[in-house]
């Protein structure tokens, strides 16, 4: 008799060490019940991409934000505690927040095309002025390639991305991975367009350009911002705990091969020249001042521009 039940409590013992052993780290999912997002997180930060549910909105093709305390996976209950118990993800329970805006612009790090603009005969494209900056609007399909408990890979196509008239057509894969502070873009454009263009990642500036980091040669665009630079965010946690501070947002972007970095339209890049039909490969990512795994955080914005060199 004992002896049966010392091999049901290391049954027991051994299962619940499994469960314990394969927790995601990663995660992702598409999100019918808030009209069609595409929303995925790994340790450091969440993220999600618009869907066709809501073009009416007139929203991008930009990269949304949500700020994590800790790496637990809160995807699912950020969307559970604001479409069923009404509690908003715009204020910090506790456990991160949504506050970050996007609008039509390209966010935390979606795509940016850069298209050159007429001139006079030998005037040189040196600058941001010599270019329009293009954002594009919501996926229209999304597909699952790969999803682990440490690694998710999927793909959005776009039908529609209108560079200086052109209608362009958009497929991004989206690799994130645990351990990880950067996602992986690949990006292929197909089309046709006459113009010389740049590609690559895009952040939006919702606060002083005083707190953007360039590295040239490494291709990093990185910047820091308070993180309720939102005022309807603002507000309402000003109204839920009396205090309009959550800390500093960071996001990233990188070019592998060194690239160009600017800033055009309140949008800080980091571009490489686009061949269409070629893949374009950059990475983007993003975490919180209020972000700790054991030792391990980003208490200032230049522990965030070192940490994107590591």
């Amino acid at each position: 008799m004992h002896k049966y039940l010392f091999i049901i409590i290391a049954f027991f013992a051994l299962t619940a060490c499994q469960k314990e052993a394969v927790q995601p780290k990663v995660y992702g999912r598409f999100v019918p019940e808030r009209k069609d997002d595409f929303a995925w997180e790994n340790e450091y930060a969440a993220f999600r991409m618009y869907g066709p549910a809501l073009r009416p909105e007139n929203p991008s093709n930009g990269v949304d934000l949500w700020l994590k305390a800790s790496p637990e996976l809160i995807v699912d209950s950020f969307y559970y505690r604001e479409h069923v118990l009404g509690l908003p993800y715009h204020i910090n329970y506790g456990k991160g927040l949504d506050c970050y805006k996007v609008g039509h612009t390209c966010g935390a790090g979606g795509l940016v095309v850069l298209a050159s603009t007429p001139h006079a005969e030998g005037e040189a494209d040196s600058s941001a002025e010599d270019y329009n900056l293009y954002v594009g609007g919501p996926y229209d399909r999304w597909q699952i390639l790969e999803q682990t408990n440490d690694k998710l890979v999927f793909r959005l196509e776009y039908d529609s991305l209108e560079v200086n008239g052109n209608i362009l057509q958009e497929t991004i894969i989206i690799t994130a991975e645990a351990g990880k502070i950067l996602n992986k873009a690949e990006v292929v454009l197909r089309g046709e367009c006459k113009e010389e263009l740049w590609a690559g990642g895009g952040i939006y500036l919702h606060d002083s350009v005083e707190n953007v980091y360039t590295c040239d040669h490494c291709g990093i665009a990185a910047y820091a911002e308070d993180a309720l630079s939102d005022k309807t965010a603002a507000q309402m946690n000003y109204e839920y705990n009396g205090s309009t501070s959550q800390g500093r947002s960071y996001l990233a972007v990188v070019t592998p091969h060194g690239g160009w970095q600017d800033i055009k339209d309140n949008t800080l890049f980091s571009v490489q020249p686009y061949q269409l039909g070629d893949t374009l490969t950059y990475f983007f990512g993003a975490c919180w001042s209020g972000w700790s795994d054991g030792e391990q955080s980003f208490p200032t914005d230049q522990d965030w521009f070192d940490a994107i060199h590591l």
